[in-house]
């Protein structure tokens, strides 16, 4: 790194803009990180109809629905508590009366020393007025084996449904993982078909609804605003700004971003007179004056340089591919032309760093998104595109009725693989669809 590279970096006008951007806000979760305990907590407060947050109902509503389109494939207690509860019964009914608790305990069969020992579900919803009791596993990034769940399971039903005072009660259960969405079809369907497998995107309609709420000065949604975002992937306006800025000062600073990974670990307990010298003690005290940036600067400069050589390589628009911090997506305006409405796609390309991912060398999974429920009926007929396309992407046959399946690809890719594979997978797909619209059956033809 020499000066002018440093001096470049310090004097480009976009810094300015991010060092304000990159400030902790007045939003408490953005200084602290919430261990599995605290999720379960902030979790039980939001599906708490009379607690502060000004939700009433509505948050259970939101989970239950999210929980009724996960429910396809699942047996016994959860199908028959959904063919009950459809969407259509649980947005009009009222859970005024239910309550979250943790104070459930059941005996779990310990294999290795043949005897139950004491276990614990993280969470509990009741409601004594529709005789219903959901039973929640909250696993943040946790592993699950399907002999674990079936346990809870058996241990609930026998040990809390035989309870007399819950004999008529209707019994679901439901795993939240916010790290979900890497699971491959396969790792779930090892799962088992007695638990329903959420991740935490249906707190964004909570999200949206509790926005509303604080536009009308209802301030007790503040906080229920920030837990939902902070657990899915919506940015709001400033932080999508605040991606864009760290995506285009890292690809134009590259020498100082490769200076500050030197920097890191060098600790103000580690510092020396010769740490503060010359250059590198310059960067050194801006970094320690700035981490969050600094942190910003060195985990996002891969995405950022994904983003431009794709959009660059497959001619992308703006409105073709959007990226934050850690992931990006995109589609090619023959993959675009399959979505009914311009603000999903029905078919796009996923690439995302993967969590706890090496800052000097990251690694990236690769993965198709295919919703069933963005689908243009104009374009044909839904299930035959999808088996015309399975041809490019095999795993597309499976899980035909799901309404949205994350297929992975390909895991472990450096940022070289990623974009490559990327484009030639758009390509394959793209040219599917071509090839589609000239078949006989096509609805295009």
């Amino acid at each position: 790194m020499e000066a002018d590279d440093l001096y470049s970096f310090l004097a480009d006008p976009e810094l300015t803009e991010l060092v304000e951007q990159a400030k902790v806000t007045d939003d408490i979760l953005d200084v602290i990180n919430l261990s599995e305990n605290q999720h379960s907590d902030m979790l039980a407060w939001c599906l708490t109809p009379g607690e502060g947050h000004g939700q009433g109902d509505s948050v259970i509503k939101d989970f239950l629905e999210a929980a009724y389109r996960a429910s396809d494939n699942t047996i016994h207690d959860n199908k028959k508590f959904f063919q009950k509860w459809t969407p259509g019964r649980i947005r009009v009914s009222s859970f005024g009366s239910a309550f979250v608790t943790r104070e459930f305990s059941v005996k779990i069969k310990d294999a290795e020393r043949d005897e139950k020992r004491p276990g614990r579900i993280d969470l509990f919803i009741v409601d004594p007025q529709n005789q219903l009791l959901i039973a929640i596993e909250n696993k943040v990034g946790a592993k699950l084996t399907e002999s674990q769940l079936e346990d809870y399971r058996k241990a609930v039903n026998s040990e809390i449904g035989g309870r007399p005072v819950f004999k008529d009660y209707q019994f679901a259960y439901v795993v939240l993982d916010r790290e979900l969405t890497w699971y491959t079809d396969e790792q779930i369907k090892e799962l088992g078909k007695r638990w329903i497998f959420l991740d935490y995107t249906w707190l964004e309609a909570s999200a949206q609804r509790a926005r509303l709420h604080l536009a009308r000065n209802n301030q007790a949604a503040q906080l229920l605003v920030a837990y939902c975002q902070k657990q899915t992937d919506w940015e709001s306006t400033a932080e999508a700004r605040l991606s864009e800025l760290v995506g285009e000062i890292a690809s134009k600073h590259p020498k100082v971003i490769a200076k500050l990974r030197e920097l890191r670990g060098q600790g103000v307990s580690k510092w020396t007179p010769k740490t503060l010298a010359g250059l590198s003690g310059e960067l050194t005290l801006f970094q320690a004056q700035n981490s969050r940036l600094c942190a910003l600067l060195m985990r996002s400069q891969g995405i950022a340089i994904l983003q431009r050589k794709i959009s660059k390589t497959l001619a992308l628009s703006t409105s073709d591919i959007i990226g934050g911090r850690t992931w990006l997506n995109f589609a090619t305006p023959t993959m675009s032309e399959l979505s009914a409405d311009d603000n999903f796609w029905a078919l796009s390309i996923n690439i995302y760093r993967q969590p706890r991912s090496n800052d000097d060398r990251p690694s990236y999974t690769l993965r198709v998104i295919w919703c069933r429920w963005a689908f243009d009926e104009a374009y044909g007929d839904v299930d035959a595109v999808r088996l015309h396309l399975a041809k490019a992407l095999p795993d597309l046959k499976l899980f035909g009725s799901a309404g949205v399946r994350r297929i992975v690809v390909k895991r472990e890719l450096d940022a070289e693989a990623a974009c490559r594979q990327g484009v030639e997978l758009a390509e394959q797909l793209s040219s599917s669809l071509v090839n589609w619209r000239k078949m006989p059956n096509s609805q295009l033809s």
